[in-house]
């Protein structure tokens, strides 16, 4: 998914993503180096995911 694709989402529906993401990404970890390439992937999907959770609890706090 693209970062905007992300930001549309709801905070419920990021943090349903991130348990797979992270799942995902400890499995290419654990086999090393023939699944660095998916690691660093996943990697960055889970940055990307709680980058926008923690911007879209930031704005919640400045609503409320």
């Amino acid at each position: 998914m693209t970062y905007s694709t992300y930001r549309a989402l709801p905070i419920e529906t990021l943090y349903e993503l991130l348990e797979p993401s992270i799942r995902d990404m400890l499995v290419a970890f654990d086999t090393k180096t023939d699944n660095m390439i998916a690691f660093h992937a996943m990697k960055k999907q889970v940055e990307t995911l709680l980058d926008i959770i923690e911007q879209k609890k930031k704005e919640d706090i400045r609503r409320n």
